[in-house]
């Protein structure tokens, strides 16, 4: 077994802790699933199930996008041969163990895929042709409300132009092909996963370095595998909920997102343990200062990427692009479009770039709480004006639903880290670069 200098004390076990963060996640995944199923099915609403599907669907890619973070952010801690970041790369892999969780809740999203009475995905209850060229045709209208240039832009092309263009997506965009790819994904992500776990699980007790040698030599194709995967789950579950929209860049848009939400949790789950007693020795000023500087790196990160999106589709000035901001810029999603450049990138820049800032560990959490609402916000800000857009001045329609359920599956994902956190230590003991990273200074 490899040593380290730094003789490990007996809190970096969950104990009882374990079986009581299951119980927490599973209630509260219960309340808020059940309390938004209640008021989904339950609404006035004219299109009660489309609205529901769309509020489970972000609610959805907001947690998993954070087991997605964690999931490269431990592939990639392996290929750089990172030190500073294995006292809490534990962490990581408990969250990125739950992708069987998350494909489960990822099944019922087959039912708006497969049903011609739920409009989610419209290329899929619509089909492709004329009816899906209306629709794509009729988005732009409810711009009226806004910018009259906007409304310009969003319903230049014409009938003939939209249907041609959505048909030519039919041999990617059908149900069929749809559903192969998201059981090919998961399946990609389960194994490379479960790979990396048992790899860092067997380094407790190995002998010698074998288990961490293995997980090295695979990091580099994982790592490629996961950007085609993350990037085209992204154009899949999120992208083609406007048919006609595209956008090259925007699986980065997604990954920057999900790469922040989850160093964000890290620290979460770290603040947690550490008020419970936990992992108190090996978790230090020093790992939080890191973890900061994740947190700015992807905040600026994430808004380099977002405007470069925007100013390439504004330049450009293709209707068939410019369509997804005018669509934002309506009187329902302008305030929204506004919180996200200010909240979610101007004032957590300014908050986050001082170094003091990222040692002051019950400051950094408030950020990490912060900016995971923020990721919620994009989430929904990208998906949600897909609902009725093709309705002239079609609303907002945010409510309790979408809160219970974002925060339902936040329970689900506490569930599945308490249940997984049971049966293996907090922190990856046999690891051989432990003793450094027990030893990291920042500079």
């Amino acid at each position: 077994m490899s040593s380290h200098p730094i003789q490990l004390e007996g809190d970096n076990q969950a104990g009882d802790l374990s079986p009581k963060v299951a119980r927490f996640g599973l209630g509260l995944a219960a309340v808020g699933l059940g309390l938004g199923l209640v008021l989904g099915f339950m609404s006035n609403d004219h299109d009660a199930f489309s609205h529901f599907w769309f509020a489970y669907l972000i609610a959805f890619c907001f947690v998993f996008t954070i087991v997605l973070g964690a999931t490269f952010f431990t592939i990639v801690q392996h290929l750089v041969n990172a030190h500073w970041s294995v006292s809490v790369r534990r962490l990581a892999e408990l969250t990125m163990a739950n992708i069987p969780l998350f494909a489960i809740f990822a099944l019922p999203l087959l039912i708006p895929v497969l049903s011609d009475d739920v409009e989610v995905w419209k290329w899929a209850s619509m089909g492709h042709g004329h009816e899906a060229a209306d629709a794509a045709e009729t988005a732009g209208e409810q711009a009226h409300a806004g910018p009259a240039e906007a409304h310009d832009l969003a319903t230049e092309l014409a009938h003939e132009e939209h249907e041609h263009f959505v048909s030519a997506k039919e041999p990617y965009l059908n149900r069929t092909f749809f559903i192969i790819r998201l059981f090919a994904y998961f399946l990609l992500w389960w194994w490379m996963t479960k790979f990396f776990f048992k790899k860092s699980v067997d380094q407790d007790t190995a002998e010698g370095i074998a288990p961490t040698l293995g997980a090295k030599k695979i990091s580099a194709v994982s790592v490629i595998l996961f950007a085609f995967t993350i990037s085209f789950f992204s154009f899949d579950m999120l992208m083609s909920l406007d048919e006609t929209w595209f956008s090259t860049i925007f699986g980065v848009y997604i990954f920057a997102g999900a790469f922040l939400s989850c160093v964000c949790w890290m620290v979460l789950m770290s603040k947690f343990l550490q008020a419970k007693g936990k992992m108190t020795k090996v978790i230090n000023d020093e790992h939080y200062h890191d973890l900061g500087k994740w947190m700015f790196a992807f905040t600026f990160f994430w808004g380099y990427i977002a405007f470069s999106q925007f100013m390439l589709i504004w330049y450009a000035n293709i209707p068939e692009e410019t369509h997804f901001y005018a669509a934002r810029l309506t009187d329902a999603w302008t305030g929204w479009t506004w919180c996200l450049l200010i909240f979610h990138f101007i004032i957590p820049f300014g908050g986050l770039l001082s170094r003091h800032v990222k040692r002051n560990t019950n400051v950094l959490k408030y950020w990490a709480i912060y900016m995971l609402v923020l990721h919620w916000v994009d989430i929904y800000w990208i998906a949600m004006p897909n609902y009725n857009r093709s309705e002239v001045g079609a609303s907002n329609p945010f409510g309790l639903m979408e809160i219970a359920l974002a925060v339902g599956m936040f329970g689900v994902l506490i569930y599945g880290v308490g249940k997984k956190s049971a049966k293996q230590a907090l922190l990856p003991t046999g690891d051989p670069l432990l003793g450094k990273c027990l030893g990291f200074k920042n500079i």
